[in-house]
């Protein structure tokens, strides 16, 4: 017999008590900042804290009794509802610190932080305090593998089918693999490779040039393909070969799916060569380093081989990867390169990676169907499934890919067609919409110095954007299903 079973929202507002206190506390690590500089903003940190922590306080303490294991339904719900009010109260600080940001802006640039994303409405980042800087790379870092994701390593509560459902809601990808049977030893085993490779990164920036305090900070954004700096003028601003080409390295290396980076990193190197998916990951930045460095080469002016070299594959990393770290100005580059990052931000990187877009797997899996309905359509009784992986996708998740892949670009057109009603060029809002839906941070045009001034309605417009490309979409929308709130 089917189980029916209603929603338990008080086991919703538990776990979200536990995540809101988890915020407060990572709210402590900024504050602390802004004491060792001697910065004001220590204060709108304080309240922050304050405020974060009574409301997660309340809501576990009134909430205690209630199971932690929670359903698929419940699953979903809290996920979206967390990442939601995880950026209205990590927004704080941008509201109370100097300078002021209003509850749009605020709200935009810290969902964007959470997501990944690295859309800044910040003009002058070199103007705002440590505090507020570390407080954007610490947003990005937590979001890159997942806000429950990080709950679900700490806590041993949500080691059951609970924290699987919480998992399953959050994960990107075709498929959900996991490296063990209980899911808090997978969560904590992802989360030690990626602080390692974040702590890795920290010294080799600092060789370059970097002070300490922008070397952690950047290690953190790039780590989690999020985007943020703490200058202006972004990795450009250190003018180091060597600091652009560590980035570079490491903005792939969070392109990877990150079980077979944990695979390769306890020494089994097969599994991340004989996996197809990072193949084909290998196979596109390959393609797209030929037709970008040839393009520019051909062009006088875009500099030596080398440069050439460094500045495509810089580029690359970062459009793919949705990092959205800038080296070079790339709006110079000409039509062709501009299209090629168009359809590298839109692709994405590995499922399983902390990168935005569509997925390398799902384009390997549109391609594979492609192929298979055009040999059906010369021999009609011939059979061919969809491989992924060690088998074969079923119907329904083959339907779901094609699904997702069709509502993805519907949602980035429709967020375009809105930007443009603004008066905005047709390909500075396809641009904004694109880089906003994958997770990349990108701009260009009326984006291209931030997108502090788009009007507010575009910025929540593009918050919501952000919250579901990353949440990959489904996860969203479920929320809107009728059917979905019934017993």
């Amino acid at each position: 017999m089917k189980e029916v079973y209603n929603i338990r929202y008080g086991s919703v507002l538990k776990i979200f008590g536990w995540l809101m206190l988890l915020e407060s506390l990572l709210l402590i690590l900024p504050a602390l900042v802004c004491l060792i500089y001697g910065e004001e903003d220590w204060r709108a940190f304080l309240v922050s804290i304050i405020s974060t922590g009574a409301i997660g306080g309340i809501a576990a303490y009134c909430f205690r009794d209630n199971e932690t294991h929670v359903h698929r339904r419940e699953g979903y719900l809290l996920i979206s509802f967390v990442w939601v009010l995880f950026s209205a109260f990590g927004m704080l600080p941008f509201i109370l610190g100097s300078p002021r940001l209003g509850v749009a802006d605020a709200f935009f640039e810290t969902m964007s932080g959470f997501t990944t994303t690295g859309a800044t409405v910040m003009t002058d980042v070199e103007s705002q305090s440590h505090g507020i800087l570390f407080w954007r790379s610490v947003i990005q870092w937590i979001g890159g593998l997942g806000i429950v994701f990080f709950l679900i390593a700490l806590l041993p509560a949500l080691n059951d089918s609970g924290g699987i459902s919480l998992f399953n809601a959050e994960i990107t990808g075709v498929t959900h693999d996991k490296l063990h049977p209980r899911i808090r030893k997978t969560a904590m085993s992802l989360w030690a490779v990626y602080g390692g490779l974040t702590l890795l990164m920290i010294p080799l920036l600092a060789v370059g040039g970097m002070s300490v305090f922008d070397s952690i900070c950047q290690a953190m954004t790039t780590m989690s393909t999020g985007g943020f700096s703490t200058r202006n003028a972004s990795i450009a601003s250190w003018e180091s070969p060597w600091i652009a080409g560590v980035v570079t390295v490491f903005m792939f290396v969070g392109g990877v799916n990150f079980i077979l980076v944990y695979n390769a990193v306890s020494g089994q190197w097969r599994q991340l060569w004989g996996n197809g998916v990072f193949r084909n990951y290998l196979v596109i930045v390959a393609a797209a380093f030929i037709l970008i460095a040839g393009s520019l080469l051909a062009v006088p002016g875009h500099g030596s081989y080398g440069e050439v070299t460094l500045a495509a594959l810089f580029q690359i990393s970062s459009s793919i990867t949705s990092t959205g770290l800038t080296y070079s100005n790339f709006a110079a580059w000409g039509t062709l390169p501009l299209m090629i990052i168009i359809l590298l931000m839109m692709c994405g990187a590995c499922a399983g990676s902390t990168t935005g877009g569509i997925k390398v797997d799902r384009v390997a899996v549109l391609f594979k169907n492609i192929r298979n309905e055009i040999v059906l359509t010369l021999f009609p009784r011939h059979i061919k499934m969809v491989e992924f992986g060690k088998g074969v996708l079923s119907d329904s998740a083959l339907i779901r890919v094609m699904a997702f892949i069709t509502i993805y670009i519907l949602i980035v057109i429709a967020g375009a067609l809105v930007m443009s009603g603004y008066g905005y060029t047709v390909t500075d809002s396809f641009f904004a919409s694109a880089s906003c839906m994958g997770n990349n941070g990108l701009g260009f045009g009326a984006t291209g110095a931030g997108y502090g001034e788009l009007p507010d309605p575009l910025m929540w417009l593009f918050s919501l954007e952000m919250l579901v490309g990353r949440l990959e979409i489904f996860t969203v929308l479920v929320l809107f299903y009728t059917p979905f709130w019934r017993k």
